[in-house]
């Protein structure tokens, strides 16, 4: 399988779109570690979270949590009433806390000077395990929670428990200031130690971490949407996307935006994978926008291929389980070209997939 990958226009693709780094790894063996000229390691923004996992996962394994469904009040003896009560670590990797979130993290949680404390005291926008709703700043408090389950900041820790025995050296991780690294986001590594950690995930955690924590952390892990795993997006890079009157309707009863209802309008169709994104940016139609909970599409996930993360920019962790493949593609926020038309690379996780379709 692996000398019959044409990675060619994979490549080429790369450098059109002003990538900083490629990295293409399939049996352990390395195919594509192209750097694109730059040699300093890249914010992985979101796929920070993806990592995250990993490390929870290792703090699970040695003892320091007993797993994903322990109550955050554990932690934090002030959450012992109320919703707080109910809310587990489960429900801050899996997006379902409840917790009051603005989209933007610009907005909110970059001028806040301590990110956990922000999280801490979020109201409610929804019971816990109610609905789910991608929450920069519930993940943000599972870096608290690290640090009161490990006594070390995530960051210090990963770097004694994963990233050290792993050989990965040249990391960075950005802090709030009341020194807590972030949790949604802030890691950087090399695309060819992101892609290491990929496939780590691939061989089970090779002893860093259990099975049994890979196993639940790229599957399913809340009954509310059938893509979340524990901060892991389960990748089905067959899935279709069918928007109806119903669901437009639904989102008038959200009390969305004139301009998203509109947009969701001319949205309505069935779309394959590679179509429905490159479709909701024509007609100018912004998922984060919409209300928490509201269901304004169907998705039909097709066959589960593995498990991914992506992030601003356009950053990418995809771990394709059926090849033994991970790719990852990186693009810093100070490269000649970032954040122009075209640049994020939309179509990376087909890309990906039709290196062994």
């Amino acid at each position: 399988m692996i000398s019959s990958l044409n990675l060619d226009p994979l490549i080429d693709q790369a450098r059109r779109t002003h990538s900083s780094a490629l990295c293409v790894m399939q049996g352990g063996h390395t195919l594509v570690d192209d750097t694109c000229g730059s040699r300093d390691p890249v914010e992985t923004m979101s796929v920070t979270k993806a990592v995250l996992s990993l490390i929870v996962g290792r703090a699970v394994t040695l003892g320091h949590l007993p797993g994903p469904d322990v109550p955050v009040a554990e932690f934090y003896p002030e959450w012992r009433q109320g919703r707080r009560a109910q809310v587990t670590l489960r429900h801050l990797m899996t997006h379902t806390s409840g917790l009051q979130n603005v989209p933007a993290a610009s907005e909110e949680i970059y001028p806040s000077p301590d990110f956990v404390q922000l999280a801490l005291c979020a109201e409610f926008q929804h019971a816990p395990g109610t609905a789910f709703s991608y929450n920069n700043k519930a993940v943000n408090l599972i870096c608290g929670v690290l640090r009161r389950a490990t006594g070390q900041h995530a960051d210090d820790f990963a770097r004694a428990e994963l990233f050290g025995p792993l050989g990965i050296h040249a990391v960075t991780w950005a802090r709030d200031a009341a020194a807590t690294p972030h949790g949604m986001s802030g890691l950087s590594l090399h695309a060819r130690d992101l892609a290491r950690l990929g496939h780590l995930t691939l061989r089970g955690g090779e002893k860093l971490i259990t099975s049994d924590w890979i196993h639940a952390s790229t599957r399913p892990a809340t009954p509310l949407t059938a893509r979340m795993g524990l901060l892991w997006w389960t990748w089905h890079p067959q899935a279709t996307y069918t928007v109806t009157d119903a669901h437009v309707q639904h989102l008038r009863d959200a009390q969305a935006s004139p301009a998203q209802i509109a947009a969701l309008t001319g949205l309505r169709g069935t779309y394959p994978h590679h179509v429905f994104h490159a479709r909701m940016a024509e007609v100018g139609f912004d998922p984060t926008q919409v209300p928490a909970g509201t269901r304004w599409l169907h998705e039909d996930s097709g066959p589960r291929r593995g498990w991914c993360h992506d992030g601003w920019l356009g950053q990418y962790l995809v771990v394709d389980a059926e090849a033994d493949l991970v790719a990852v593609r990186l693009i810093a926020a100070d490269q000649p070209g970032a954040g122009s038309a075209g640049s994020d690379w939309p179509d990376f996780t087909d890309d990906v997939f039709a290196l062994i379709r």
